[in-house]
């Protein structure tokens, strides 16, 4: 009887042993890449013989004049983007002395853009390798500029912000994830 239990006990053992032989293993490595949104701000004229050409600087303006200054956005990432832009005028006078420059009048294309919240924001989401319609395309000097304005200089600074379209709202005015003031 002694025998007899050995025997079963040593094939319980052998049985045992060898399902704990039958195992296996697999890894996978999966590698996942994060797309990209990138905008370049451009900024373009109207030549004398009508040609775009890049914007340069203005020099001698007189009241009344209209300068051109074409402001555009382009997507130069792989990714669709909402588009907003900030404008900031300022006119530093002769005396050094820095005067808000709410005076110009820029000819803002509503067609295209909407105004809130201090920001211009692209009615359209804008595809890679895709330019927006201009914000404006001239700046307007009032006629009734005073002496106070002769030798002044007048800055147009522009701030253009992309935030990606997938999976962010429905339009550039409900999209998330615009960067900090």
């Amino acid at each position: 009887m002694l025998t007899i239990s050995l025997i079963v006990i040593c094939l319980s053992l052998l049985a045992f042993g060898t399902v704990a032989y039958f195992t296996t293993e697999d890894t996978a490595v999966n590698v996942i890449t994060a797309s990209n949104i990138k905008i370049d701000l451009q900024e373009s004229m109207l030549s004398d013989s009508g040609e775009l050409v890049p914007f340069e600087d203005q020099l001698d303006v007189m009241p009344g004049a209209k300068v051109s200054k074409i402001m555009q956005v382009a997507n130069t990432g792989d990714q669709p983007a909402y588009i907003r832009v900030k404008l900031e005028k300022e006119i530093c006078l002769q005396d050094s002395s820095r005067v808000d420059g709410s005076i110009l009048q820029l000819d803002i294309n509503t067609a295209f853009w909407t105004e809130m919240d201090g920001f211009y924001y692209y009615n359209a989401a804008l595809d890679p390798e895709e330019t927006t319609e201009p914000l404006f395309h001239t700046v307007t000097f009032p006629t009734d500029m005073g002496n106070e304005y002769q030798n002044s200089v007048a800055t147009i600074s522009v701030t253009a912000q992309g935030t990606q379209v997938a999976h962010n709202g429905d339009s550039a005015l409900t999209a998330l994830g615009w960067p900090e003031e």
